[in-house]
């Protein structure tokens, strides 16, 4: 990255790559955050992430200490690892590193450490003064009609509407003068706007993965929303490069109000070298270490598994059930249920199955196998309803509800008003004690 001059979509194609894909929260979401490491091993990729982007892709190390004091962590087990894995002659060596050494287990991320100097030079919190204006704007901006008010100006591109609103109010998004007349203009680009804010080239874009991660699931959602615009049910055009152009104009406009003309590039006070932030890790002996403790961890649950399923096969081949297991009737039973299949459900199952040994549980997809869209009987937009890869073959409608959802008037748009909203608060106060004083005469 450094002897390489700064070359803006690139920059932007690296980010798109890392970023989470974040779609909207209607859809069937599976989303891996590690997906831009899927290529490399396991622990290769885990580790680089860890080191780039600070993610927490482990245990702590006294977690799996305390699970080997527990017995979580089999004693056989963690030496069948370490011998596998380190040779038998080294067991004893490993296992004391594994159980005993004093490690330095504080990671430093290469992400966010070029835009900190911002607080060490300045003093100044530039997240803290950009992004909440800049968060609302988002929301206001990419709302699906939950927002009381919608976004004053429609069917534009993000930063063709921001245009419009500044050219035709009396307040503005800036507090400069100059920032504004520069925005509506259009006498900018990324990296002219890095050259003010940042100065030395070679830390362009180090500094725009910094900004970009210091929230990085709008960032994620922005461009997912750029590559597939129909994930949204009220599409909205918008793209990385404008959010990160209006970011860079909110931070200039902050820089200039606050600090005025005592302020100067941000690298002409940084005397560390660029990061190359996707450089090769060194894999230390800690990341061993964690490395040789995560499969004893989940090699210690496997074997009880596989155990556990190997009995009660015998069992069934004994007593003559393994044709039946799923054929059961209500009637041999306390209670049948079915839930989707995902991990978070998998506890509660196994909880009623413990308590009643009667009750039986039956795992299906969440879509129940059939890919289909639903357009609720009113709704102006229909829903996908299974995993984002599939195409739905069928259409469900909601039609004929007899049942009408009742509309409560305390949600009306009235009680956000001043005074509205005083009035309404008090006659709603009065309204729910006299409500709650009758149940309780009619309880006694």
């Amino acid at each position: 990255m450094n002897n390489i001059s700064f070359d803006e979509k690139h920059a932007i194609h690296e980010l798109k790559h890392f970023l989470p894909a974040q779609q909207a929260l209607k859809d069937f979401i599976h989303h891996n955050s590690l997906h831009a490491f899927q290529h490399m091993k396991f622990y290769d990729g885990i580790f680089k992430a860890s080191k780039i982007f600070g993610f927490q892709v482990h245990l702590q190390l006294p977690e799996y200490r305390a699970m080997y004091q527990t017995g979580r962590i089999r004693e056989d087990v963690l030496q069948m690892v370490i011998a596998n894995k380190k040779g038998k002659e080294n067991s004893n060596d490993w296992k004391q590193k594994l159980l005993t050494k004093e490690y330095d287990t504080i990671n430093l991320p290469r992400i966010r450490q070029l835009r900190k100097y911002w607080k060490d030079v300045y003093h100044i919190d530039l997240d803290n003064k950009v992004h909440p204006l800049l968060f609302r704007i988002l929301c206001a901006f990419l709302d699906q009609g939950i927002a009381i008010n919608s976004f004053p100006v429609v069917n534009k591109p993000f930063l063709e509407s921001i245009k419009e609103m500044e050219q035709n109010s009396f307040v503005s998004f800036f507090k400069t003068k100059v920032v504004r007349q520069q925005f509506l203009s259009g006498n900018y680009s990324i990296s002219s706007l890095l050259k003010t804010i940042v100065g030395k080239e070679e830390y362009y874009e180090q500094y725009l993965f910094d900004q970009q991660f210091s929230h990085h699931g709008w960032s994620g959602f922005v461009s997912a929303v750029e590559d597939n615009p129909q994930t949204l049910l009220d599409r909205k055009q918008i793209t990385l490069k404008e959010l990160i152009e209006f970011e860079l104009l909110l931070e200039l406009d902050t820089l200039n109000n606050v600090l005025g003309k005592k302020w100067q590039p941000l690298t002409n006070n940084v005397t560390i070298s660029p990061i190359a932030i996707f450089a090769d890790v060194e894999k230390t002996e800690l990341a061993q270490v964690i490395e040789l403790w995560q499969d004893a961890f989940e090699w210690s649950y496997y074997d009880s598994v596989l155990k556990g399923i190997l009995i009660a096969n015998t069992k069934n081949e004994e007593s003559n059930e393994i044709s039946t297991q799923f054929l059961s009737t209500v009637g041999d039973k306390t209670f049948q249920a079915i839930f989707c299949i995902d991990e978070r459900e998998d506890s509660i199952r196994r909880h009623i199955e413990a308590v009643d040994k009667n009750a039986e549980t039956l795992g299906a997809p969440g879509f129940f196998g059939v890919e289909f869209y639903f357009l609720q009987q009113g709704s102006k937009f229909y829903d996908k309803l299974c995993p984002a890869p599939v195409t739905p073959k069928y259409l469900i409608k909601e039609y004929d509800a007899k049942a009408e959802k009742k509309g409560e008037l305390i949600y009306t748009k009235l009680t956000h008003g001043i005074l509205s909203g005083f009035l309404l608060s008090i006659s709603f106060g009065f309204w729910a004690f006299a409500k709650k004083y009758n149940y309780y005469l009619t309880q006694k």
